[in-house]
């Protein structure tokens, strides 16, 4: 795949771990993460239930220390994502096992050294399950997975200091122009169940969307043309197009309301691991250690792909 050097992709990230370092914190794009440096101790689930208008009222904001985590299992972290993962789980689609490299996978690495452990074990489920809180807290430590921070979402997990941004990209056969709102509206559509996107194409007022259970599913929908156009973040689906061979192209993004999705890790809900992990993810901010794997991980550049408002 090619690689690029400071991108606006990775200048968002960049933006992100600055700003948080700083202290800033808003719902809007252009100001949209809040401070991992935050001593406070604002928790989603005393917000999310009454007055949650945004990410930044749906992560936990507390900072413990590195040292007080405690692992599920001894000596590991259990690290919780949904397979596929183009440039954030690089290695297999299907195995964990085999995952070697990607974004998501290195900050995962990371903190497996800052909470003193010896080994990472990754876990595939699904999406759904992941952000509906359906995973045993026995089982994992955290998860990663590319999970935009929300209200509804807050009432059933807790999540992080937000870690990343991205809009919402159009994935299309190379060839389709998908130039202003109103096309878009009418493109037969193909999401994930449980995304952000599915409340992006209701803000779009997009007639005909299909769900599906998983992204490989509707990538392979969307090659069928079963669908015109697949949305999810931008940045999943310029992994996608990368690996498609020219068959696949994404050709705009959505300036969508309230600003770009923000990841955040889940964790489970009331875990006393929350203010760890949270310290863990200032230090990688506070040394560049972040911005340093967006640079080197993920692979296109999504300067040149035009916006579109969504509403």
């Amino acid at each position: 795949m090619k690689r690029f050097g400071i991108t606006p992709l990775v200048a968002a990230v960049i933006a992100v771990a600055g700003l948080a370092a700083c202290g800033s914190s808003s719902s809007k794009s252009s100001d949209t993460t809040a401070s991992p440096a935050t001593s406070g101790t604002t928790t989603a689930s005393t917000t999310a239930g009454g007055g949650c208008t945004g990410p930044s009222d749906a992560y936990v904001k507390t900072i413990g220390n590195v040292a007080d985590f405690k692992p599920v299992t001894a000596d590991t972290l259990t690290v919780v994502t949904s397979l596929p993962g183009p440039g954030f789980w690089e290695g297999s689609d299907t195995d964990p096992a085999k995952i070697t490299s990607g974004y998501e996978y290195d900050i995962a690495k990371a903190m497996e050294t800052k909470f003193g452990l010896h080994k990472l074990v990754i876990l595939n489920k699904p999406f759904d399950t992941i952000v509906a809180g359906q995973v045993t807290k026995n089982d994992y430590d955290l998860s990663l997975s590319q999970i935009s921070i929300t209200c509804d979402r807050a009432k059933v997990v807790d999540f992080s200091v937000p870690y990343f941004q991205s809009n919402q990209g159009v994935l299309v056969r190379t060839g389709t122009k998908v130039p202003s709102a109103a096309v878009a509206k009418n493109l037969r559509w193909g999401v994930q169940t449980s995304t952000t996107a599915v409340d992006l194409l209701k803000t779009l007022g997009a007639p005909n969307v299909q769900s599906f259970k998983d992204l490989p599913t509707g990538y392979t929908a969307l090659q069928a043309d079963t669908v015109d156009a697949f949305l999810i973040d931008t940045a999943i689906n310029l992994g996608e197009a990368a690996r498609s061979n020219g068959k696949l192209s994404v050709v705009a993004q959505f300036n969508q309301p309230g600003g770009p999705d923000q990841y955040g890790a889940i964790i489970p809900k009331g875990s006393d691991n929350t203010g760890a992990i949270n310290a863990a993810f200032k230090e990688l901010i506070d040394s560049g250690q972040l911005s340093t794997l967006a640079k080197t991980d993920l692979t296109a550049d999504p300067g040149n792909i035009p916006v579109i408002n969504a509403g």
